[in-house]
């Protein structure tokens, strides 16, 4: 009787474990879904509003829901599978046959979209190849074709969202065992709380990072234009009290000191290459910073062009020459550091 005794208790701290597993995991996922649908609608919400006055914003609600519609693939997936390790202790618990007949419509409409997996390995978590196809690149169109594979991103926020409401049913029974789940979980954890960041630390810094390997590889910045939009935001923000009476931003003509300035920053970041140009008619000077294929100027505000686009902006200036002219260092290394005081580290 004993052994029995044993046994059976044996049995229930194992299903007791098991089931505890699979509501932390669960509590994962009910994160995870809800921090995607709430992207989703956010994004949806704001591009109907602020499209029209924002039209990169159209651009980004595209990325971020084509982004979200291959996550939700992958996480429903995962989802499905850990319901079937749940749904394996249905044979020893009435509550968890209970719960898995009560989801099963929902389970079933998920389940109804057969080349999710298909989809998921070809397209989403793997390398553009099939199991059965290896030495070739898959068609993305035999995908998107496919009448038994998703390709509607609110057929995946559909998805996703009866994943959330599966998962609230198990939470709804198993109320107390998740609190006991969780609390068990926590007290497992390590204090990361004092842990340092490992490796690239800022997104300022990784694009100083990849510019750099970008720059040994011959190829041009990708970030270019982003180090421009920081230089923007440090011009709102600097103390323009102490800025030297020269270090203006004139409507008529571009502005060499900040074109200094500029080159400054451009080398502190790491960029190589830079070229000091002023261009020259009658009494017209103009100055600018081209470097990678690309033309900085000052008027008004720092302003990004290719190069022939300037030119022809700027057609009245027909000769280009390197600008020789010594710079007014004191004064532009004064203004850089009033630009460092503000730029993100």
């Amino acid at each position: 009787m004993r052994r029995v005794g044993w046994q059976v208790k044996n049995n229930l701290e194992d299903f007791m474990k098991q089931l505890h597993n699979s509501l932390v995991i669960f509590s994962f996922f009910k994160e995870k879904f809800e921090r995607d649908l709430f992207l989703m609608e956010t994004s949806v919400s704001w591009a109907k509003k602020y499209a029209d006055k924002c039209k990169d914003l159209l651009h980004f609600n595209e990325d971020l829901k084509q982004s979200l519609f291959l996550k939700q693939i992958i996480d429903v997936c995962a989802f499905l599978d850990e319901f079937k390790a749940f749904n394996s202790l249905a044979r020893d618990d009435e509550r968890v046959r209970r719960v898995s007949s009560a989801v099963k419509p929902a389970l079933k409409r998920i389940e109804e979209v057969k080349g999710l997996r298909a989809y998921r390995n070809a397209l989403a978590a793997h390398n553009f190849r099939e199991e059965k196809r290896k030495d070739e690149v898959v068609l993305i169109s035999d995908f998107v074709n496919d009448p038994d594979c998703p390709n509607s991103i609110a057929e995946m926020f559909f998805l996703s969202s009866l994943c959330y409401t599966i998962i609230e049913v198990i939470n709804t029974e198993f109320e107390s065992e998740l609190k006991q789940a969780l609390e068990s979980y926590g007290s497992s954890l390590g204090d990361d709380s004092e842990e340092p960041l490992r490796g690239i630390k800022t997104i300022r810094e990784a694009y100083d990072e990849v510019e750099k390997y970008r720059l040994k590889l011959n190829l041009r910045p990708k970030f270019l234009e982003y180090e421009i939009e920081e230089f923007k935001m440090a011009l709102e923000k600097i103390n323009w009290s102490v800025m030297p009476s020269e270090f203006k931003l004139t409507e008529g003509e571009t502005n060499k000191y900040w074109c200094e300035v500029l080159v400054r920053y451009l080398k502190m970041r790491g960029y190589e290459g830079i070229e000091y140009v002023q261009g020259v008619t009658g009494c017209y000077t103009g100055h600018w910073v081209e470097l990678y294929g690309h033309a900085l100027i000052f008027i008004n505000k720092l302003k990004l062009y290719k190069p022939s686009v300037l030119r022809g902006s700027y057609s009245e200036i027909t000769n280009w020459i390197p600008f020789t002219e010594k710079d007014s260092s004191q004064q532009a290394e004064l203004v850089y550091d009033e630009i460092m005081k503000v730029v993100a580290p």
